[in-house]
């Protein structure tokens, strides 16, 4: 593209203040994203993956990498100021968009109430991996499934020689999960609020870089170049 076409996009009005914020908004995405995957490949292989299971961080993990990708995208996009790359990251941030708000979706309506698979978990953990329970225990600071006294390892590990843990895990672990799941829900939320008004943006840019493509430009003289009539 030449010099003289990109002072003419520079020219149109609000076209640079449109793409500054337009990367700015996808760098914050881009960063969001990052830390997605993070969170998710770290939730892969945290010990409390048997209890909400690896659904919730392999879908955090897979959207991470699907929204860095897609805003990169948009901003090379903006930096090469093509219509066909912005063309392109629209099409791909829609069906992102409508990903993420199925996944949403499927977060916010799926039951709280998950006593009965942690005991069941408990349960399974008691009778096969008890060094998993043990260290559950001490990073929740309790002591036993429901109490003390509720398959607990050691089985007194309330006295104070031992943990002193006079709480029963479950209740921990239900507001970790369920404070993982709001997490989960603010920022998607978030980032989709975010790609929206990209997505906005990115359209109203291909549209204007697509208008003066077929319009063509005059290229305005600089300022150096001076007069034919003055040179004479």
């Amino acid at each position: 593209m030449s010099s003289g076409f990109r002072e003419y996009l520079d020219a149109i009005s609000g076209s640079g203040m449109l793409r500054v914020i337009h990367m700015v908004l996808n760098g914050a995405a881009a960063a969001a994203g990052i830390f997605l995957m993070v969170t998710g490949v770290a939730g892969l292989t945290d010990m409390y993956k048997t209890f909400g299971g690896i659904a919730m961080p392999l879908t955090c993990a897979i959207l991470g990498g699907l929204v860095t990708f897609v805003a990169f995208l948009g901003v090379i996009g903006a930096i090469k100021r093509s219509e066909y790359m912005f063309g392109t990251y629209s099409a791909l941030l829609t069906i992102l968009v409508a990903v993420q708000v199925i996944a949403l979706m499927i977060v916010w309506l799926r039951p709280g109430h998950i006593e009965d698979r942690f005991s069941s978990v408990w349960e399974g953990l008691y009778d096969n991996d008890q060094d998993t329970i043990r260290s559950i225990e001490k990073d929740l600071r309790c002591c036993g499934f429901k109490s003390p006294v509720d398959m607990a390892v050691p089985a007194n590990c309330s006295v104070k020689k031992h943990y002193g843990f006079a709480v029963g895990c479950l209740e921990p672990l239900q507001h970790q999960w369920h404070a993982r799941r709001k997490s989960m829900l603010w920022a998607g939320a978030a980032i989709v609020s975010a790609q929206v008004l990209s997505l906005v943006m990115g359209a109203e840019l291909a549209r204007r870089y697509k208008r003066a493509r077929e319009g063509g430009y005059q290229r305005v003289p600089a300022r150096n170049e001076g007069s034919p009539l003055l040179r004479a």
